[in-house]
């Protein structure tokens, strides 16, 4: 009997580090899930991945696309279990990045327990928006209305754009129930948008409907979706980069589309409708649109209350190095060197606080993006404008790759403490 003890004991911690081991397997998987639905691209993804792998002391390794992560993961190389997670691409939420690298900070300094971290983990995917839906129309509204004083717009063009924001917000919160209504968001957005500003525009004969349509749908036009494609090109991701690639086109095609669709409909019942520009916003005005466009973003990438300033700093980095820079370089040169701003920046903030650098990236590189030269690439090739649309595009694959190489050069010369 005597010889049957250690025996026993052997058995019971081995089945203890079999269940500890499935634990921080079942953390890892949540975490990707989780991480990957809020936005995050592939080389942030599994990077981050790898980190919390190793604080395991598990064999792991992560495969990110856009709609799924391949992972396996064991004691060893030749001891793994392999797992597909699917996941539904979904728009950036700052909060849960935030919320999972508070948990991973708590694991490595051994502040949580695993069952702990795995119920908060739980928690986190299924916490409801912070925010209600009319605060997430009126942000898209104000965010038009924000883009149209950069787009040099005038008043009357303000005020239109943030109710064609604000029809796309709506629209875009109503559909998301109902699953194929709301694969027939984009060109469906378009229509009503492009259709609504051609009837202003032919009743109220002070407005610019192709400005105000743009800024109506900025929100839905894939600029930053197209960087970040390029960035995980850039870095050998191959697959979720060309997928990504893919998807923001198709994205590009379905508003232009749809725009087009909505011109024709209302040029069918007003006849030709005149573009009415008008002298542009002053200069204070547009100061004053940016703070409020901040503010908007903060809600939109459900970021917190606390982080509000941090988004702030990183939409005037942005404004303030592009027009900056822009009096001596032009693009795509200028928002390279902005890029690099607010990547060192991010960085900067990620190291002194432990949080994600993605809290200042993403909202400062929002701005740069070239979705509205895509889209207006797309709009000149339907009304057969074939060498615009060309230069266009040509110009808006420039910016991309430019805000790639930025974020790039900004990682070399202070390196995030954390890949998220």
């Amino acid at each position: 009997m005597a010889a049957e003890k250690p025996e026993s004991l052997k058995t019971v911690i081995r089945k203890r580090d079999r269940e500890t081991r499935r634990k921080q397997a079942n953390i890892l998987l949540k975490i990707c899930r989780a991480i990957s639905e809020a936005g995050a691209p592939a080389h942030r993804l599994e990077s981050y991945m790898q980190v919390i792998a190793d604080k395991f002391e598990l064999e792991a390794s992560f495969f990110a696309m856009p709609t799924a992560v391949l992972a396996s993961i064991g004691e060893d190389e030749y001891n793994q279990r392999s797992y597909m997670i699917k996941t539904n691409p979904n728009d950036i939420n700052l909060n849960t990045m935030h919320t999972i690298n508070s948990v991973i900070n708590q694991l490595e300094n051994d502040e949580l327990d695993l069952d702990v971290a795995l119920h908060a983990i739980k928690d986190i995917t299924s916490k409801p928006a912070e925010y209600p839906n009319w605060l997430f129309a009126l942000c898209f509204g104000l965010v038009g209305s924000g883009f149209t004083t950069l787009f040099s717009g005038s008043w009357h063009d303000v005020a239109v754009a943030g109710l064609l924001g604000l029809v796309t917000g709506i629209i875009t919160i109503y559909s998301a129930p109902y699953k194929y209504l709301s694969q027939l968001l984009a060109p469906m957005a378009a229509m009503v948008v492009g259709f609504l500003a051609v009837s202003i525009s032919h009743y109220w004969q002070t407005t610019d409907h192709f400005l105000v349509s743009l800024a109506g749908l900025i929100i839905l036009v894939p600029g930053l979706g197209i960087t970040v494609a390029m960035r995980e090109l850039s870095t050998g991701h191959l697959v979720s980069g060309s997928s990504r690639m893919a998807g923001a086109v198709t994205t590009l095609f379905l508003l232009s589309f749809g725009l087009a669709l909505g011109y024709l409909i209302a040029q069918t019942i007003y006849g030709e409708t005149q573009v009415n520009q008008l002298p542009g916003v002053p200069e204070w005005f547009t100061y004053l649109a940016l703070v409020i466009t901040a503010l908007c973003f903060s809600v939109l990438f459900k970021s917190r209350m606390a982080d509000t300033f941090w988004i702030f700093l990183s939409i005037g980095l942005a404004y303030s190095g592009s027009s900056l820079i822009g009096l001596w370089i032009e693009q795509p040169f200028k928002s390279l060197v902005a890029v690099m701003l607010i990547s060192v920046a991010g960085n900067i903030y990620s190291r002194l606080s432990s949080n994600p650098a993605s809290v200042m990236h993403i909202p400062g590189i929002i701005l740069l993006v070239p979705g509205s030269i895509g889209f207006n690439s797309l709009s000149a090739m339907y009304t057969n404008d074939t060498m615009t649309g060309v230069q266009a595009a040509f110009n808006a694959v420039l910016i991309a790759v430019a805000i790639s190489v930025g974020l790039l050069v900004g990682n070399l010369l202070v390196p995030p403490k954390k890949e998220l």
